[in-house]
C-alpha cells in the first residue's frame, strides 16, 4: 500500500493531484531504473564495436551501482567505495597514476571518522 492509498488520496502536502503526480513520478523512476543496466550494456557494446573501446568502456559498468545509490549529499557519493575504485582505475588507466593513486583508498576508512568529528 502506498502513501497515496493510505492518506485517502491526500499527500503530505494535502493535495490529491500532488500525491497522484508523485506516485506517477515514482512509477516512471522505477521503470527507468529497470532499464539503466540495459542502456549501459548497449552503450558498452556500441563503444566497443564502433570505436574499439572495449578496454576503457568496461568502466561504464561502475555506473550501475552508483545509479542505484541515493546518497544524502554529494560527498557520500564521492566517498563511496565503488566511486573510489572507479576514480582509482581512471587515474591509473588514463593518467598512469597508479602509485600516488592508491592513496585515494585511504578516504574509505577516513571519511566516516572525519564526518563524525566534523
Amino acid at each position: 500500500m502506498t502513501d497515496f492509498d493510505q492518506n485517502d488520496g491526500l499527500g503530505p502536502e494535502g493535495s490529491y493531484f500532488e500525491a497522484k503526480a508523485k506516485a506517477e513520478e515514482k512509477a516512471r523512476r522505477k521503470q527507468s531504473d529497470a532499464m539503466f543496466p540495459i542502456w549501459i550494456s548497449v552503450l558498452y557494446v556500441v563503444l566497443g564495436a564502433l570505436f574499439n573501446l572495449w578496454h576503457p568502456g568496461w568502466l561504464l559498468f561502475f555506473a550501475i551501482p552508483l545509479h542505484y545509490m541515493h546518497p544524502k549529499n554529494p560527498m557520500d557519493l564521492l566517498t563511496n567505495p565503488v566511486m573510489i575504485t572507479l576514480i582509482y582505475l581512471v587515474l591509473g588507466f588514463f593518467f598512469n597514476l597508479w602509485h600516488p593513486g592508491w592513496l585515494i583508498f585511504l578516504i574509505i576508512p577516513l571519511w566516516p571518522m572525519l564526518r563524525r568529528h566534523g
